[in-house]
């Protein structure tokens, strides 16, 4: 399936900030990532957010980023999986968007990872 970045990261927000989240997982970290970016053109990050919805409601995301190495202003892709777990059923989404600078793409890690620490530091989960 074909997306926008945009609706990716707004896809991720709406989950870490949902009322029902009563945990956060992070499994990859930016700094880490960041410096494998800029060095190797790839990187990526994975987070679980587990959400209390009368069961137990869990998405797993993962997102992985490639940089288009044959033009350097030319941004690349983004490959976002998404397993979401209730119960014993399990759904598994993979969504592809596109990327035109590291600047547009930042931004909307940075957005997310703002978001999953915001409510970690405030005790919000």
């Amino acid at each position: 399936m074909r997306a926008s970045l945009k609706s990716i990261v707004e896809d991720i927000l709406t989950k870490i900030e949902d009322k029902r989240v009563i945990g956060l997982i992070t499994y990859r970290h930016y700094a880490e990532e960041l410096a494998l970016y800029e060095k190797f053109g790839r990187c990526g990050f994975a987070i679980s957010v587990v959400m209390a919805n009368g069961g137990r409601i869990t998405y797993h995301m993962l997102v992985e980023v490639e940089k288009d190495l044959r033009n350097r202003k030319a941004g690349g892709t983004v490959r976002y999986v998404l397993l979401k777990e209730e119960g014993s059923k399990r759904k598994l989404d993979v969504v592809k968007a596109r990327y035109r600078s590291r600047i547009d793409l930042l931004r909307g890690v940075d957005r997310i990872r703002r978001s999953f620490y915001r409510r970690i530091l405030q005790g919000q989960i």
